[in-house]
């Protein structure tokens, strides 16, 4: 488990330095390069191009802040300390609805904010980021339906797709190292919060994805 977690670490670690090189870092040589050529313009008196340089440096300055608030999102949303789980998880699904067009989520957020004690906060939004990774690279569903409520004295938590799913009993010989790693960070994000976890999948039949916590 130890070897598990740590893979899950180097692969996240990775994800990150990919995301800043591709994204950010692109956008900075693209800077540094239209800085550069504003200054030869400026230096031969070319100002009515140097003028449509400047405009296109605007755009990519504003095109790095863009990336570099994707990118701090990703990391920890400002919004969960700023506004809490429910307005990022409201972000979350218009971000990723945005993105992927295909895909409908449907949403049952039954809880109050300030009935979420905050160390769950940022727990259960990775185990949803986490969720909804594996199901567009893995599930190919077009439909998830994520709920969040409050019943019995407990937060559940549940994530559903009406994609592929899996054996259970033979995942281990079916199922990619990177859905693997995947389904076991939900896992010990639970385990570690002090909730508990549980997933239920068939082929042809999609994912349930089941995660409660105590409030007492």
């Amino acid at each position: 488990m130890s070897a598990q977690l740590l893979t899950i670490q180097e692969n996240e670690r990775r994800r990150i330095a990919t995301d800043l090189h591709d994204g950010l870092g692109q956008s900075l040589t693209l800077i540094r390069l239209a800085l550069e050529n504003l200054t030869e313009l400026l230096a031969e008196n070319s100002f009515r191009e140097a003028d449509e340089s400047m405009q296109h440096l605007k755009t990519k300055v504003q095109e790095a802040f863009g990336e570099l608030r994707r990118v701090a999102m990703d990391l920890r949303p400002s919004t969960l300390d700023d506004l809490g789980i429910l307005a990022t998880l409201s972000w979350f699904f218009r971000e990723f609805e945005s993105a992927c067009r295909g895909i409908k989520i449907e949403k049952h957020l039954l809880v109050q904010e300030n009935h979420i004690p905050v160390p769950l906060k940022i727990t259960i939004f990775r185990i949803l980021q986490e969720a909804v990774s594996n199901i567009v690279k893995h599930a190919h569903a077009d439909h998830i339906r994520v709920s969040l409520i409050e019943a019995d004295g407990a937060l559940h938590l549940t994530i559903e797709d009406n994609g592929h799913g899996f054996d259970q009993v033979g995942r281990s010989r079916f199922q990619s190292i990177e859905k693997g790693l995947g389904l076991m960070s939900m896992k010990e994000r639970a385990n570690h919060s002090g909730g508990t976890y549980r997933i239920e999948s068939a082929v042809g039949q999609g994912t349930r994805i089941y995660v409660s916590w105590s409030c007492s």
